[in-house]
This record gives structure tokens, sequence and C-alpha cells, in this order.
């Protein structure tokens, strides 16, 4: 008769395999990464930096300090090899660098290998004690599993009701488009959030797309949104810059067309087709083109 092992390890040993079967290992490796940005980066670059976003094969890492949005700009393909690395596969291919003034709010969540977060209230949980009902109804959910795994998802149940409790009386509430636990005084979580001004962004970039002179008054007409909006204008602003940084970038290596020169020209004078001179263009693409640092010097 085979002999069945019981012994209970650490579900973190056994999550890598779920996740990797169900191919949801690879969000989780990003989610890690994410998470350990100060690993991959180092200290000081971490210190004005994050990583924002993973979306298409590209990493949208927010800077807090302009200066250093010039100087991981040039180190671009580095923090790609990096985090790369960190995941053990080619997930990066390209990165998106967007101004961010400050770092958000931590969103609260259960994690899978129970990563320690200031967030929770573990004292709160270790005093939670469930009423009656509760106890009821969890045992009557799982009351039709095998004997042998009954005991184990009720106490699993059991700790996901304390945990749930717990936030609540800490005053943790539910984001109301996902459902994730939040601190309180936030209205969605991060990840709402997120999408919400992804999804504005690449409004505005269809925009750009077509109109490149478009300025924020332009736009704001366009979205129907208050010239005011603090929160708009500065999607406007990270989308436009980012669109600069990438024209830039064709030029300085030397694969851009005569349409990318001209559009580079109306997004940073934002002046129509017709207002721009050729020359105008010429110097300008002269000044971002990558430089002959191998110019030998004639002997005397």
């Amino acid at each position: 008769m085979e002999e069945r092992n019981l012994e209970l390890k650490k579900a973190g040993l056994a999550i890598p395999k779920v996740l990797e079967k169900n191919r949801l290992l690879l969000p989780y490796h990003l989610y890690q990464a994410k998470r350990d940005w100060k690993q991959i980066a180092g200290e000081q670059i971490a210190k004005y930096s994050y990583i924002l976003d993973f979306k298409d094969k590209q990493a949208i890492i927010a800077v807090m300090n302009p200066v250093y949005m010039n100087y991981l700009f040039m180190y671009k393909n580095k923090i790609i090899e990096e985090i790369n690395s960190y995941v053990g596969h080619r997930a990066i291919a390209d990165v998106r660098f967007v101004k961010k003034g400050k770092k958000p709010v931590r969103t609260v969540y259960e994690t899978l290998q129970g990563e320690v977060e200031n967030v929770f209230p573990k004292e709160t949980i270790r005093q939670v004690r469930l009423d009656d009902d509760t106890v009821a109804h969890i045992r009557q959910e799982t009351a039709h599993l095998a004997e042998g795994l009954r005991e184990k998802v009720v106490q699993l149940r059991f700790a996901q009701a304390k945990r749930k409790k717990a936030y609540q009386l800490e005053g943790f509430v539910s984001c109301p488009r996902c459902g994730r636990w939040m601190a309180p005084g936030e209205k969605e979580c991060l990840f709402c959030h997120s999408e919400a001004r992804q999804a504005l962004k690449r409004q505005i970039r269809a925009y750009l797309d077509d109109m490149p002179w478009l300025s924020w008054e332009a736009v704001a007409s366009y979205l129907k949104a208050e010239v005011t909006a603090a929160a708009e204008e500065q999607a406007y602003n990270e989308v436009r810059r980012n669109l600069i940084y990438t024209y830039i970038e064709k030029v300085y290596y030397e694969y851009d067309t005569e349409a990318d020169d001209f559009i580079l020209a109306m997004l940073i004078t934002r002046r129509v087709p017709g207002d721009i001179p050729p020359k105008f263009i010429e110097n300008l693409i002269a000044k971002y083109r990558k430089k002959d640092d191998n110019v030998s010097s004639s002997e005397p």
C-alpha cells in the first residue's frame, strides 16, 4: 500500500509550480521586480524612481527627479538587461520613463508568499474571533471536500475571514472597481487608478499621433476636460515628453526618417506644419544627432 506523506510544507514552495502550470509565473515575477526595484537598480536610482507598470514587453518607470530622467534614458539598455536578468526571462524589450511627483501609497492586498507589509493589521488579526454564523457557513461550504483536504481548506478560509474582519476593523475598504483592499482614505486602488490613467494617456497619444502640434488647451477641448485639470494636463505632458524622447532616440541612433524629423519639430515647437522652415528642422536634427567621438586629430 502506498504510504502518504502528510508533512505540511510552506505554501511558497509549491506556488511557483502552480503559477507556471497556469501561465501566471511571468506576471508574478514581474510583480516581484516592481517590489524589488531597489535591488535591481540600486539604492541611489531607486530613491528617485520606481517601476510603475509593465505593458506589451515594456517597463514603465516613474522618475521623481527630472535630472534622473535624462540619466536613466542613457542607461535604458542596461536597465532592460537588469530587469530581464532578475525575471529570468526576456520579458522586457523596451523601457519608457514618465515623470511622477512622488511614490504612490502602497496598496493593501494579499501577497502570494507572505511578504512583510507594514500596513497589514497583524496585531488585529491575532485578536479577531469569528462569530458562530461565519464558522458554520465555512464548515457548510467545505463539507463536500475529502476528509484529508477539508480541514486544511477550513483553516485557510478561517484565516481569510479573520484577515477580512481585521481590515474592516482597521478602517481598510475595498476598491469599488476591483475589490482589492485599500488603505483608509483611498478612493480607488493603485491598479485601477493606473489602468484609468493609461487609458487617458492612450487617448492623448492618439491625438498627438495625428496632430503633433496640439497644445494642452487644444487636447483638453478634445477630451472635454477643464484646462485647469492638473492630472489630465500632467498626462498630456508625460505623453508629449515621451514622444519627444522616442523621436530624439531615433535621430540619435540614425534610424529616423524625414517624417520622423518633421514630427519631432512639431512636437517640440507646437507649430503647425506650414510654420516650420526646412532649415529649422535641419538644425534641430543636427543638434540631436549622435556625435562621432572617433574623429582622429591630424599629427603635426
